[in-house]
């Protein structure tokens, strides 16, 4: 056996094993990445579920307990986010009028860097809060998203 017919020979079960680990690689990957996205979608799932919950917690009477600001901060944007997607969806991607100025009130929300002060997160909490009221005011949004955000998440839990 010369030393080219060897190599050919022992190329096809090394290419064999590099193959099957880059599928390994891979598969953990993809289940790492779909994980990633199962997180994702529950905890979209929980902000959008809870988001007129979380405006009235946000601008009731009662002012959050500051250790509750970022937390319900990061909820709301979530859900603002979520209803300006809904709302362009909605419209064709092309808003007119109220639904326009409430959709860019919101992105200049969500454009905001979230404050660690406490005043100043509480009013950008209390403006992430006042832009998806401002969304759901609309009424381009179906009260069953909402609905179907609730039932989804309580069975994500």
């Amino acid at each position: 056996m010369t030393a080219g017919a060897g190599l050919t020979q022992r190329t096809p079960l090394r290419d064999n094993t590099v193959q099957k680990a880059v599928l390994v690689g891979d598969r953990a990957f993809i289940e790492q990445y779909v994980a990633g996205l199962r997180e994702s979608l529950a905890i979209d799932l929980v902000a959008l579920a809870h988001v007129e919950d979380d405006i009235d917690a946000a601008l009731g009477e009662r002012t959050p307990a500051t250790e509750r600001i970022t937390p319900l901060s990061l909820r709301l944007r979530s859900a603002v986010a979520q209803l300006v997607d809904a709302a362009m969806q909605v419209t064709d991607n092309q808003p007119k009028g109220d639904v326009a100025a409430a959709i860019l009130r919101a992105c200049r929300a969500l454009a905001e860097w979230l404050p660690a002060e406490d005043e100043e997160g509480l009013g950008h909490l209390r403006r992430v809060a006042l832009a998806a009221q401002d969304i759901l005011d609309q009424d381009v949004i179906d009260e069953g998203v909402l609905d179907r955000a609730a039932n989804l998440a309580r069975g994500s839990q």
